[in-house]
């Protein structure tokens, strides 16, 4: 199966590693998708503020992998993502409409597997820690933002495409890279996303919708307990265990890590578990019992159950 892996820190460095795997020449910071594969392309925008911008757009011919995360500690990713799937088992014109925006850091993995006659659109925009800290002037002006980022790129919760994103995204498309003033149509179209995402994300900061205001020590004491779901072992989280961790109560915790994480506690460790699985089995040297096993699986039908549940695809099909 064809692995799309989006992870790096230099997009460009990351269209040349496709091309070659692809065996495509880039062209204007771009590459083409071979036929066998499918019909798109993939694009880079690199911006002299710093700003690195990839933007892929594809409907595929067969499945394929893709592996999306960050490789430098300090980096984060503000991600808009939309999958458009076949939805009818009688009709191809019905279809299912994925679509997301989310903020990622570097302990942030995803794989996904992406059917054969599903298309992609995906602008995913990269950025340092200093560059964020020198647009948004967190060292002056909001020290609880500069902690509530981290948290918030971990929790990698999403929140829907809306129809500003949608507006700013399509007109990022219809660029014409023949314009001499491209770059800076480019410019002022992804600081507008950069600037929606994080304008939305102080306003929650400031006016929690949930039962809880956090405070700079509840993140550090949810960064506890995040780096504990985020290292799945053979025993399922014990919420009672991790509550006393963050000298919290059981309450408090989970409401608080629901209201940050947009999901419970659980769910967030079993998500973190897939990934975990899809990693070892994608490696080629477990089988799908020993992955089964490590991620403390006791009956082999349950951990097929998720993984397939989770992706869209049985564990076994990894291996073939």
């Amino acid at each position: 199966m064809v692995v799309f892996n989006l992870s790096h820190n230099n997009y460009q460095a990351l269209l040349q590693n496709l091309s070659r795997q692809l065996k495509v020449k880039p062209e204007n910071n771009s590459i083409v998708i071979p036929a066998d594969i499918g019909e798109g392309i993939i694009k880079v925008i690199t911006l002299p503020n710093g700003l690195q911008t990839l933007m892929v757009k594809i409907y595929f011919n067969k499945d394929v992998q893709v592996k999306s995360g960050n490789t430098n500690q300090g980096d984060y990713v503000l991600n808009f993502d939309e999958t458009e799937i076949p939805g009818g088992k009688n009709s191809d014109s019905e279809k299912i409409i994925n679509s997301f925006v989310r903020l990622t850091g570097s302990s942030f993995k995803h794989w996904e597997t992406v059917k054969k006659s599903s298309s992609v659109q995906y602008v995913k925009i990269l950025f340092s820690k200093e560059w964020l800290s020198n647009y948004i002037g967190l060292r002056e002006k909001m020290s609880m933002f500069e902690k509530y980022i981290p948290l918030k790129s971990d929790a990698a919760e999403k929140e829907k495409l809306n129809d500003e994103y949608r507006r700013i995204i399509n007109e990022l498309w219809i660029i014409n890279n023949e314009d001499p003033l491209q770059n800076i149509y480019y410019n002022n179209r992804i600081l507008l996303l950069v600037e929606q995402f994080f304008t939305k994300m102080h306003t929650e900061m400031l006016n929690p919708k949930g039962k809880y205001k956090l405070t700079a020590d509840d993140v550090v004491k949810l960064k506890k307990v995040e780096a504990v779901l985020n290292s799945p072992g053979k025993s399922s989280p014990d919420i009672a265990g991790l509550a006393k961790k963050a000298f919290m109560t059981k309450v408090k915790l989970s409401h608080i890590f629901k209201q940050v994480y947009g999901t419970s506690i659980y769910n967030y460790y079993q998500n973190q578990r897939m990934q975990k699985a899809h990693e070892l089995l994608s490696t080629g040297n477990y089988s799908v019992k020993e992955v089964s096993e490590k991620l403390g699986y006791t009956n082999l039908s349950n951990f097929v159950l998720s993984f397939t549940k989770q992706f869209n695809t049985s564990p076994k099909s990894l291996l073939e």
